[in-house]
């Protein structure tokens, strides 16, 4: 799609050129044809201005640098482009023409946008782009991690260290209670997820954050879109290119946990301030030594990651290609050969041009595969990494029968981790195949242009569940298996018209008309059964399993479809005063027939304050530039079917006569037909400067209202359904977002670059419509609803009760009492925790919480550093995020006898000992640990060194028919600086369950090397 607008403005400017050549009517019409390249790098240029001096006929370069203009012999060709020293070229004859710009240390390149392209320099929307080189410098092992730190207002945080975990990503904060995720469009196609997109295929990323860029999406682009272009071949240029990265990984930090010596002196004391006996004698005690290190055994030491890569790219004449294979592995720090992801992927992007290139058509196909091992993260209730922190450090691994030890200490919940590990089995695989195609028709100055695709996707998970016994309660009696399979087909196809047009050279515009068509189906089965004829995992398949009555089955089918009509309107007077206008309508299956359509309009203008005459003198100013824009975006998130009122079969069995079973169906909630989507409106103001040539800096202001949020009503307890989903709520973020750049070439052999980003993000809930005025979620273990959704607060904030320090003997017990005299808290004893009692009622508990901070961050920011020296190169990049709190649901509260990390150490012991920290006890009358209050919460605000990495290329390798060899070496997560005590500051999650830690799986310490080939 990209190339295409490039394509269309190439035609209208050599038709320009042949019409001006024949008024002209001076010399012998030639057809100049080359390629434009940087002098010093060698990289083609895109969109450079080759006019004939003296006209207004010419042409600008395409993707591949390339051009070709028809002129007089005799004339003039002058090559024009933002950032590089102008060169003029006098044209003697026709063939090819090679023309090399000098770094004017500016640039105006080319920007992908939704269904086009567009100039830099005149876009008025809020857009940010990720280079190839940008993603070259980081060790992203999904595409979607390239956006952290690099994008001001986008906040990304790895929802788990876990191999292939996904990231949460939020553009603009959280504008919605339901998905926040963003749009992504790859080659023109909306998909659903990237997770199988191989970095290493991917030329550019845009980040359209404002609803005027995004509006061109109607319905889906209320979280944002990013658009991200594959690479494609080259004309001309065949090689043969190769990357491979090979990295072993390990936890970054461990928890500071006690050993058992001072767990067993901490479970004493707990006994003691409960008048209990002491479970362990000093005679014991000295014998416990270190104990067991449970964090390391389930360490899997120097987990190893690798990446390879083998691309083709070239192209002769009309036909491009670029062709590609990858395979990525990479193994989890925990859980040896329980946890870890590979990634199969194979593509090829190919291009024909037909009747001097007024028809091309084109493909963009992938196939890949992608297999899984994980275990259970952040869970208080299973996994090993929760098991490792809580159970107790003087259970050994084995016991003295050579048998995985069993505690008898912790409560039965938390089990052997290592035993865990050991008798987990499961896996999953996904294979997507994406057939995506194009025609394109150009024709006096209008391009039609049609995409089809198809994807498939098939997913299946494997399960085997063999005889174990962790503990008392804890094991199985017979072994069995389990399987799922699911298959989804999705077609789109998207058509455009558009048509670029020029009055008296100064006044440019564009129209594009066009609709999209999108549509699904699948199906999905599962089955289980137990009592397998051998306990093996080799053997775990449900043939093979023999228990009657065990066997289970399930499945369902889906259908949706999607229907849109959009336009967009460009103008620009001599690329001073810009305006853009677009409008779509989107209809979708998910809402009821009263609101089937949503639609969707932005407008947006710009002004290039530097292109005007009384800025031709300020030599320091090279480019200025204001932009400010309104729209509306939509989110449809929603799970199908809720606008009707379903059937359910769940849970409907009943007895008739003699004790038989019938299963019944009645409807699951009431229908709402005038359901509709959620409308985010935005408004943005805008600047962008280049400064001394050398420094550019943008600085956005937005304020972005989320209106007719999905919700459920209230309805009559009478109707006997579930209440149904409405639009009945309202959203707003407001904020600013500013970044600063400095590039410099010292001389042909020094360079440098510091790029750094820093946004400030304020959200407030305006209404929430539903029975209680709130919305509440997120849990650990007996502390529910620990986040909220209210008005006048942050969306998802914590709700807690507020701790005013330890009580330090009894006469500060018996004076913390309510207004009519109650003792508020009768329980307590000295060194228990003092909670408020906000509502003054003489009792702690719900309706005592209150606002406590909030888990989405306040600020996020990144910062980049680069330097070339002749063939060295070297590079760091920090990301950050602050103002934020979390939750620190590690311990298992809930049973006594868990450990405690080192910060029990601080616990209050006497008079005067800590105001911070409570007593240890066993049994907790005064609720300190089981109250939700913010004893819990920590700083969650980090600042993290995510990539350090320094490389050297080998120049002058020909006789090897080597064009390039470069070999590096980098570290990811190398340092981090956070004042929480959990093992990852990164804990995102759900709206209404962000910023609870009950374990996350941490993220990795990476050292790699790595290897660049070209032929």
């Amino acid at each position: 799609m990209n190339r295409f607008f490039v394509l269309l403005v190439f035609f209208l400017c050599c038709s320009y050129c042949c019409v001006f050549a024949q008024q002209a009517g001076t010399g012998q019409t030639v057809t100049v044809s080359g390629t434009v390249t940087d002098s010093q790098t060698g990289e083609t240029l895109i969109g450079v201005s080759i006019m004939q001096r003296g006209t207004s006929s010419g042409t600008v370069t395409d993707f591949d640098g390339d051009f070709s203009v028809s002129v007089p012999i005799g004339s003039t060709l002058v090559f024009s482009y933002v950032g590089y020293l102008t060169q003029e070229i006098p044209v003697t004859s026709g063939g090819v023409m090679n023309v090399q710009l000098a770094d004017d240390n500016m640039l105006d390149e080319l920007v992908v946008i939704g269904y086009g392209v567009q100039r830099r320099s005149l876009i008025t929307g809020a857009i940010t782009s990720i280079s190839a080189e940008d993603l070259a410098q980081t060790g992203i092992m999904r595409a979607d991690q390239a956006m952290q730190g690099r994008v001001p207002g986008v906040t990304v945080m790895s929802n788990s260290g876990q191999p292939g975990a996904a990231v949460s990503i939020r553009v603009r904060g959280a504008g919605t209670n339901n998905n926040t995720d963003p749009l992504y469009v790859v080659d023109g196609f909306i998909v659903g997820s990237i997770e199988s997109l191989n970095p290493g295929d991917i030329a550019s990323m845009e980040i359209l954050k404002d609803a005027a860029s995004a509006a061109i999406y109607g319905a889906q682009g209320a979280n944002g879109v990013v658009l991200i272009t594959t690479r494609r071949g080259r004309d001309g240029e065949n090689r043969i290119e190769y990357s491979g990265t090979f990295g072993v990984q390990n936890p970054r930090r461990y928890l500071d946990l006690l050993d058992a010596t001072s767990y067993a002196r901490i479970m004493n004391e707990a006994a003691f301030n409960s008048g209990r006996a002491l479970p362990y004698t000093e005679e014991q005690i000295a014998g416990f030594g270190k104990g067991t290190d449970w964090q390391r055994e389930i360490t899997n030491k120097n987990a190893p990651t690798t990446n390879h890569q083998l691309s083709l790219i070239g192209g002769s004449g009309n036909n491009l290609y670029n062709s590609s294979m990858s395979y990525f592995m990479q193994e989890g720090i925990f859980a040896p050969g329980k946890s870890k992801f590979e990634r199969y992927t194979a593509r090829l992007n190919y291009e024909s041009s037909y009747f001097n290139q007024a028809l091309r058509i084109g493909t963009s196909s992938d196939i890949s595969h992608i297999q899984r091992q994980s275990i259970a993260s952040n869970s208080g209730n299973a996994g090993p990494i929760s098991s490792a922190i809580n159970i107790d450090p003087i259970t050994p691994v084995y016991d003295n029968m050579g048998d995985f030890g069993i505690s008898n200490i912790v409560g039965t919940e938390v089990v052997n981790p290592v035993a865990r590990i050991f008798y987990t089995h499961g896996s999953s695989s996904s294979t997507r195949v994406n057939l995506m195609g194009f025609a394109q028709l150009s024709l006096y100055g209008f391009t039609l242009r049609s995409n089809i695709g198809q994807v498939i996707h098939y997913t299946e998970a494997r399960g085997y569940t063999p005889l174990y016994r962790l503990n008392s309660s804890n094991f199985t009696v017979t072994s069995g298996a389990s399987k799922e399979m699911a298959q989804n087909f999705y077609y789109n196809n998207d058509n455009t018209l558009t048509y670029n047009g020029n009055v008296g050279g100064t006044h440019n515009f564009s129209a594009m008309i066009g609709n999209s068509v999108r549509t699904g189906h699948g199906t999905d089965v599962s089955a289980s059964k137990s009592g397998l004829l051998f306990d093996h995992p080799d053997f775990a398949y449900i043939t093979l399993a023999r228990t009657q009555g065990s066997d289970r089955a399930g499945g369902g089918v889906f259908r949706q479809a999607f229907v849109s009509y959009f336009g967009r309107v460009s103008y620009d007077y001599d690329s001073r005063y810009m305006m853009t206008a677009t409008y779509r309508a989107d209809g979708s299956f998910r809402f009821g027939p009263n609101n089937r359509f949503g639609y969707f309009p932005s407008i947006s203008a710009g002004w290039n304050i530097s292109n005007e005459e009384f800025m031709r003198d300020i030599d320091w100013v090279d480019m200025l530039r204001t932009r400010i824009s309104w729209g509306q975006t939509g989110n449809d998130a929603l799970d199908n079917w809720q606008y009707v009122s379903t059937i359910s079969t769940w849970g409907q069995t009943y007895y008739f006569g003699n004790d038989v079973q019938f299963i019944g169906a009645s409807p699951l909630r009431m229908a709402n037909p005038d359901l509709k989507w959620e409308t985010s409106e935005q408004f943005n103001i805008g600047i962008d400067t280049r400064l001394f040539r050398d420094i550019n800096a943008t600085i956005d202001l937005y304020r972005k209202t989320t209106k007719d949020l999905l919700v459920i009503i209230p309805a009559p307890m009478y109707i006997g359904n579930l209440a149904p989903w409405g639009n009945a709520g309202s959203v707003r973020n407001e904020g600013i977002e500013f970044s600063l750049g400095y590039q410099k070439r010292i001389n042909n052999d020094w360079s440098f670059s510091i790029n750094g980003n820093v946004a400030y993000n304020r959200n407030r809930v305006l209404e929430v419509g539903n029975e209680n005025g709130y919305i509440t979620g997120g849990s650990v273990l007996q502390m529910q609803n620990l986040l909220m959704m209210r008005p006048g607060k942050p969306i998802g904030y914590f709700n807690l009760v507020r701790t005013l320090g330890v009580f330090q003997n009894e006469a500060q017990i018996d004076a913390h009492r309510s207004s009519n005299g109650t003792l508020i808290q009768p329980n307590a004893r000295p060194g228990d925790l003092i909670f408020a009692d906000l509502n003054d009622d003489g009792v702690i508990d719900i309706l005592d919480r209150e606002y406590a901070g909030s888990p989405h961050p306040d600020f996020n920011f990144g910062m980049s550093f680069s330097t070339r020296y002749k063939n060295f190169d070297f590079s760091m990049f920090w990301t950050g995020l602050t103002g934020h709190k979390i939750f620190n649901g590690l311990r298992r509260w809930d049973l006594n006898t868990s450990n405690f990390q080192s910060t029990v150490m601080n616990r209050w012991h006497g008079e005067g000992t800590s105001n911070t920290f409570p007593r240890v006890t066993s049994d907790d009358q005064n609720g300190n640990f089981t109250t939700a209050s913010d004893f819990f919460l920590e700083d969650g605000s980090f600042l993290r060194l995510k990539d350090l990495s320094l490389g050297y290329t080998f120049r002058n390798l020909e006789r090897f028919k080597i064009q390039q060899c470069r070999i590096h070496v980098s570290a990811l997560n190398l340092l981090t600086f956070t004042r929480y005590t959990g093992y990852e500051p990164e804990v995102t999650g759900g709206v209404l369950s962000q910023g609870i830690d009950r374990g996350v799986y941490p993220q990795a310490r990476v050292f790699s090397v790595g290897l660049n080939l070209s032929f």
